[in-house]
């Protein structure tokens, strides 16, 4: 060891945080419930997806939100689970979590109980990304937006993420009537086909791009579409972001490497 990696050493310091089970994990996830009112939802999550560990650059860890699932996140009523929300993003900074996400988009609904609640950045939706790609287009390109449920997607969750409800920059398309991609995620009421999911999100893709010539960008509010993206890229010819570019950006922010370049 030389005397710079010496120095270096004695003028780092570790902070100690009261009882944190384990350090190194500062992604902080929030959870859906994975039983849900028709019965256990037990598919898994595959690489690029949110709910697995291994999309990440840097560890992640995780907290369920205790009977909120995806049926009850896009029920009327689902306010009601806003404390829940909160305390377990509490809990995850607690332990140690640097920058709270989630594994819904709509969990959007939650954004500003969370982060009135906690002192890291709260980034609970990919939907937060559509004000800046449409600042992003070129005039008159348009900002595709795939999502799990089109009918979800209502007016006051895009003007929650900083979208005006009545733009025509904005087209949406839902996978809801897509039946290998409904029935993995929406109903619980089959397997996970990777291949099927990955066909109909690419056919979604492509027939927005068809109905809109003008679309210059997709966004995939979904959490469990990343593992398609690069599909959809390759058979629309567009940028596509996602959960994983929102929540990369933000870990690129909190977690600075010194350059090794040349000079």
């Amino acid at each position: 060891m030389n005397n710079s990696q010496l120095t270096q050493g004695k003028s780092r310091f570790a902070s100690r945080h009261p009882n944190q089970a384990f350090y190194g994990a500062p992604v902080g996830i929030l959870l859906l419930e994975r039983i849900g009112r028709s019965g256990e939802f037990s598919r898994p999550f595959i690489p690029g997806s949110v709910g697995n560990a291994s999309t990440w650059s840097i560890p992640a860890r995780y907290k369920t939100i205790p009977g909120l699932s995806f049926t009850e996140l896009v029920a009327p009523d689902c306010e009601k689970y806003a404390s829940a929300a909160v305390q377990a993003a509490i809990e995850l900074v607690h332990e140690g979590a640097q920058m709270i996400t989630a594994n819904c988009g709509f969990m959007l609904r939650y954004q500003d109980a969370v982060r009135n609640a906690v002192d890291v950045p709260v980034l609970l939706s990919p939907l937060l990304l559509a004000a800046l790609l449409g600042q992003m287009l070129p005039r008159g390109k348009a900002l595709g937006i795939i999502t799990a449920k089109a009918s979800s997607l209502t007016p006051d969750m895009l003007e929650a993420a900083g979208v005006p409800a009545d733009s025509d920059r904005v087209v949406i398309a839902g996978l809801e009537d897509a039946p290998c991609f409904a029935a993995a995620f929406l109903t619980a009421s089959g397997d996970l086909d990777g291949t099927a999911v990955e066909r109909e999100t690419v056919a979604a893709a492509v027939g927005l791009l068809k109905d809109r010539p003008d679309i210059g960008m997709l966004l995939f509010e979904c959490s469990e579409l990343p593992p398609y993206a690069a599909a959809v890229q390759r058979a629309t010819g567009v940028p596509v972001f996602d959960f994983t570019s929102m929540i990369e950006f933000v870990i690129g922010g909190l977690i600075r490497r010194p350059f090794a370049g040349i000079d």
